[in-house]
């Protein structure tokens, strides 16, 4: 017989199993052809990533005010000071997106007419009958 209490405690790691086992990794390429982001829109699960990968030009990747995951990344890393500042030649940071909902993200040296959007849905999650004793 499973106790009630035992069934409770396993539920929040039978969650995590789905949310281990599928996550994707996409990628968004930095100024080929221009000042841009491509794709400039992306769908993804809770729990992928995105590596932004910058193949010309001088540009950072910045989540815009408001969104849902914060990130600022440029040719030294992710983070707040230098190292995610906009620069040249060829690089590429992965950013992981834990929260569902929208991540409207910039160039920061080129502002909002080099942006882009990358919406974050659940992860789903399908659910099987069983029989309790």
């Amino acid at each position: 017989m499973i106790r009630l209490n035992t069934l409770r405690n396993a539920v929040p790691l039978l969650l995590l199993l789905p949310f281990a086992a599928t996550a994707e990794n996409f990628e968004v390429v930095i100024g080929q052809g221009g000042n841009n982001f491509s794709p400039s829109t992306l769908t993804i699960k809770v729990g992928d990533t995105v590596t932004f990968r910058q193949v010309a030009g001088f540009h950072n990747a910045m989540s815009a005010p408001g969104a849902v995951t914060s990130f600022r990344c440029g040719p030294g890393g992710c983070g707040n000071g230098p190292e995610g500042d906009g620069g040249g030649g060829t690089w590429q940071q992965t950013v992981l997106f834990p929260t569902q909902g929208s991540v409207p993200y910039l160039c920061e040296v080129h502002g909002q007419s080099m942006s882009g959007l990358i919406t974050v849905n659940p992860v789903p999650v399908t659910l099987q009958s069983f029989d309790v004793d």
